[in-house]
């Protein structure tokens, strides 16, 4: 995706697949199960078969969001562009990962997301417009369940000026 094109914006709100719910780690160092690795793997597929390769990654920096970084990244072959990992995707707002897209360079038309609930819905539902599609809009709101990614898309120029209102919600993608 040119930033010539209509939509010159895509972005990729992704909750992180499936992870293990035993209390014996801590929330933060909780493990990916096998379902939520399938889960990400499948969403690699589906951008993969969409021609859609994101440049700039931004991941939170908790164990189960970096092994579904991993596992998406491995049904991505050729990736490259960059992955950085966050702590302000585990333990911030939505204003915050919002703050955080905002300060990508222009050169990354497509830009994926990998945090967690309720954060990725509440940011997916804030940016969508008017136009959005009302079904994938109404589920952002109630949240993503484990592995969605929500597609969004704006004619900005620049990742500086994405507003509140400021995108298509085109889909939520469910594995």
């Amino acid at each position: 995706m040119a930033s010539s094109d209509p939509d010159s914006r895509l972005l990729l709100l992704m909750r992180h697949g499936k992870a293990d719910s035993s209390s014996e780690s801590s929330d933060r160092e909780r493990e990916l199960t096998d379902r939520g690795a399938a889960q990400a793997a499948l969403i690699g597929e589906y951008l993969e078969s969409q021609g859609v390769r994101p440049t700039r990654v931004l991941v939170s920096d908790s164990v189960r969001t970096r092994g579904t970084w991993e596992a998406l990244v491995e049904a991505m072959p050729g990736f490259h562009g960059k992955a950085t990992f966050h702590e302000e995707l585990y333990s911030g707002t939505p204003a915050d990962a919002l703050d955080l897209i905002r300060t990508r360079k222009d050169k990354h038309a497509v830009v994926l997301v990998i945090g967690h609930e309720p954060t990725m819905g509440i940011l997916a539902t804030a940016l969508a417009d008017e136009d959005s599609d009302p079904g994938s809009l109404a589920q952002a709101r109630i949240g993503l369940s484990t592995g969605q990614l929500a597609v969004l898309s704006a004619a900005e120029e620049h990742w500086g000026d994405l507003r509140e209102q400021g995108m298509r919600l085109h889909t939520i993608v469910r594995p």
